[in-house]
């Protein structure tokens, strides 16, 4: 398969340029293509038979060749959306673009709480319901790229419970019931455990939704507590006492991690990678204000000041509060809608 797909990359590639377009893409270094093409090739012959997979990786390859066009570097996790597709792939180096599921759900954090866009916010859905992928009556957002482990695919509690609580959110705006079924599908698989091709493992802290699932060892903060956000979004406007439950037992484990990851003046971003960066500290002290505020628990609030005070270059309380209160105000209107 991997031969024949690499004599029909040769008819498309070559025959696609003009001669002026061959000789500028000539002249320029483009080596990083064929490694990428070649690798998205690889990985498309290992789930051919896989008919989202194929779907994500043959996207993957529409985008190398068509950015390639533009005699251009592409730089790590540029966004870059080819013709038919909706939604941005991402590039990660050595394999090209990628759907990207995570960076996905961002995009429709930024039309539906930075841009207010609600039409995008539903091609955003609507298109990523391409790319599902269901399994023991649970939904999977699947990533078919190598990220911290060799192999594919994997998935990560972070898009998987931010899905639940979008797609949560774009059936009680739009009614259609293949929201519904998406909401219910992608909290679902909160239930699903790691050794069966799920996210979620019990540690010494309790039971832990894993960010990166071919990682049982990286106990990652931030991909933990936003996918209880999203749990929590979905929660308040579905009515689901197994997830209500489990939101209850993450909340258990996050009282337990935390002062494993306060080193004193900063936060962890995982006991295995170490220190978090500023922006990662940042989101901390918002997913516990967030969580904190919600809940009504002095605990989460207490730990979202004391790792406020570790900043130096200003607070992040304003803008916490500020997030905290777009979800509230946005639920409450949808729960009366």
């Amino acid at each position: 398969m991997i031969l024949a797909s690499l004599a029909i990359l040769t008819v498309i590639l070559f025959p696609a340029f003009s001669h002026h377009e061959r000789e500028s893409i000539g002249s320029y270094k483009r080596n990083y293509i064929l490694a990428d093409v070649l690798d998205t090739l690889i990985r498309l012959h290992v789930v051919w038979d896989r008919e989202v997979a194929r779907r994500q990786l043959l996207d993957s390859l529409k985008a190398d060749l068509e950015y390639f066009k533009r005699a251009e570097m592409p730089s790590e996790f540029e966004r870059y959306r080819p013709s038919g597709v909706t939604v941005p792939l991402v590039y990660i180096n050595g394999q090209g673009f990628n759907v990207h599921p995570t960076n996905a759900m961002n995009l429709a954090t930024e039309a539906l709480e930075y841009r207010g866009n609600w039409s995008e916010f539903r091609e955003i859905m609507e298109w990523m319901l391409s790319y599902a992928e269901e399994r023991d009556g649970a939904l999977f957002f699947n990533f078919y790229f190598q990220w911290e482990a060799p192999g594919i695919p994997w998935n990560s509690s972070l898009s998987q419970g931010i899905a639940a609580g979008y797609y949560a959110i774009a059936y009680k705006k739009f009614g259609d019931p293949n929201f519904l079924r998406a909401a219910r599908g992608f909290a679902r698989s909160f239930l699903i455990p790691q050794e069966n091709g799920g996210f979620v493992i019990n540690t010494s802290y309790g039971l832990f939704f894993l960010e990166y699932s071919n990682a049982p060892d990286d106990l990652v903060l931030n991909g933990f507590m936003l996918s209880l956000k999203g749990l929590t979004v979905y929660s308040c406007l579905m009515d689901d006492n197994e997830i209500n439950q489990l939101v209850m037992e993450g909340l258990k484990t996050l009282h337990e991690m935390l002062p494993d990851y306060d080193i004193g003046n900063w936060s962890l971003y995982s006991t295995k990678h170490g220190k978090a960066d500023e922006r990662y500290h940042r989101l901390h002290v918002r997913l516990l204000y967030f969580l904190g505020r919600w809940y009504h628990d002095d605990l989460l609030l207490e730990y979202a000041e004391r790792w406020d005070s570790y900043l130096n270059n200003g607070s992040e309380l304003s803008r916490a509060e500020q997030d905290y209160l777009f979800w509230r105000d946005l639920l409450r209107e949808l729960r009366r809608g």
